[in-house]
């Protein structure tokens, strides 16, 4: 039995590691964060609050409709106060005896505005102010979507780096050792086999580097999706990069029509514009129609005949017509006004803030593709002066100064072709939500 449980411990512990390391893909990497991100929520309350001022608004082009029902009893005591008789001249109880009294009644009231100019344009501003919280909480799921993809990215870039070095690692490892046993027979120098040490344990520093670089990139995907930055993510590597050539006043004309930003600053101008006419309408009159019909009776049973007896009831049109309120009025519209110029000025300003990032994520992209031809290049390139390097010297005709240089060129070519790959994903993806696309 004490084997039976020691074997189900010792099993245990490998699955409760596993638990914490995960294969994900980029997808479903934003789905998780957008499941989990606080500022998505927030964003999402806001917007679900700032809808309900939009519904508060529009209640004001309805009805007001009141209705009672009410019952009362009441009793008056005999008065302590006295009064004179004017026919015996005797003092008399104000209030001789206790008097008992009953009521009851019902009723019912409408009142509908037919104008009021201040309701109209609040309804108007609430619904710009709705499209503006909506343009807010899309800029930040593509925020969210992009610092999510930049991170995987950023994983899997570090994750091909390690590989890189690892390999390079390994070479150092192996001509090392093969230096080493060609000097114990005498056909290279000491000085050459202690550069290839030298080499060789440079190599185990940068692995460490990247190592460190791994894991903190890991920590940062992690941060992104909020989950433990010791938890592990496998990241699946992209078969394909992004191939859409997209022209630069296709990408600028996108961004006028759908970055998130943008169209929160229009939508505050259009909120501000109504906010003027709000405070204009100020100095309009207000058209209300209203309606009542009441009940009364001693006894309440009597209200099966409410529309045949005791009853009363009225219709009426009134005009409010504000004539002097201060310069209380005066200063909300010169407020609004000077609203509705900052709004603008922002607007202005948004659109030269976009068409700068889409420029700017333009180039990146189109510096980045061609990052990736030439380094390909360069990298094949240097494979190959490598190569005859390492032929040369083991034949005896190349120095071992020549080789570092050209496995340091090596190295150098594949980590820069490695990083090209990947900042293009990552630029692509800033461009995209430069444009207002990212999903």
């Amino acid at each position: 039995m004490k084997k039976l449980l020691l074997w189900m411990v010792f099993a245990f512990i490998p699955l409760a590691a596993f638990a914490q390391e995960e294969t994900l893909t980029v997808d479903q990497c934003v789905n998780i964060a957008l499941k989990r991100n606080n500022d998505i929520v927030q964003s999402r309350l806001q917007l679900k609050m700032i809808a309900r001022d939009e519904v508060s608004a529009f209640s004001r082009f309805l009805p007001s409709v009141d209705a009672g029902l009410g019952y009362n009893h009441s009793v008056n005591g005999p008065s302590s106060e006295f009064r004179i008789d004017r026919t015996t001249g005797i003092p008399v109880p104000i209030q001789e005896m206790k008097r008992v009294a009953w009521s009851s009644y019902t009723r019912f009231s409408v009142q509908q505005m037919l104008f009021d100019g201040g309701s109209i344009f609040n309804f108007v501003r609430a619904k710009y102010t709705k499209d503006g919280a909506a343009s807010t909480y899309d800029y930040t799921l593509q925020n969210t979507i992009y610092k999510v993809k930049s991170a995987y990215f950023d994983l899997l870039k570090k994750e091909k780096l390690l590989q890189a070095q690892e390999e390079t690692l390994k070479q150092w490892e192996e001509s090392y050792k093969r230096y080493d046993m060609m000097y114990e027979v005498g056909k290279v120098a000491k000085s050459d086999v202690l550069k290839a040490k030298v080499q060789l344990e440079n190599a185990r520093l940068a692995l460490l580097q990247s190592q460190n670089d791994l894991s903190i990139a890991n920590a940062q995907l992690n941060w992104e999706l909020g989950f433990s930055v010791d938890r592990k993510v496998n990241a699946v590597d992209l078969q394909v990069s992004p191939s859409v050539d997209i022209p630069y006043e296709t990408a600028l004309e996108k961004a006028t029509a759908n970055n998130p930003q943008l169209k929160k600053s229009q939508a505050d101008v259009s909120a501000s514009k109504a906010g003027v006419a709000s405070s204009s309408s100020s100095f309009l009159p207000s058209v209300f129609a209203s309606g009542s019909y009441s009940w009364s009776n001693r006894k309440l049973n009597q209200i099966k005949n409410m529309f045949d007896t005791d009853y009363g009831w009225s219709m009426g049109v009134s005009l409010s017509i504000p004539i002097f309120q201060g310069f209380s009025r005066v200063a909300d519209v010169s407020k609004a006004q000077l609203s509705l110029k900052s709004s603008r000025e922002t607007l202005e300003q948004a659109k030269r803030d976009v068409a700068l990032t889409v420029k700017q994520a333009y180039n990146a992209v189109q510096v980045v593709k061609q990052q990736i031809t030439v380094t390909q290049d360069a990298e094949a390139a240097a494979e190959e002066d490598l190569r005859l390097n390492r032929e040369k010297y083991d034949l005896g005709s190349g120095t071992m100064l020549e080789l570092i240089t050209s496995q340091a060129a090596y190295t150098t070519a594949k980590n820069n072709r490695i990083q090209a790959v990947y900042d293009y994903q990552t630029v692509f993806a800033r461009l995209e939500m430069a444009m207002g696309v990212l999903k």
